[in-house]
């Protein structure tokens, strides 16, 4: 349950860096750090579907299934 754990974790890591960044985005008035902030949102969005990925593969290892 400890990898489990890990990838609750981590998954839980990546949506609230997601949520940081397009809360940081509404509040921004310079053009440049909107563009930085759209990378950084598109980078965390890629690294949010990779630990979804990794949390399924550790549920499907210890056999928790979707409901």
């Amino acid at each position: 349950m400890d990898d489990l754990k890990h990838a609750r974790h981590n998954l839980r890591g990546k949506l609230n860096a997601l949520k940081l960044c397009v809360s940081a985005f509404e509040v921004l008035d310079n053009r440049k750090e909107k563009l930085e902030f759209l990378d950084m949102i598109d980078e965390t969005a890629d690294a949010t579907t990779v630990a979804m990925d990794e949390f399924d593969a550790v549920t499907d290892r210890v056999g928790i299934s979707d409901r």
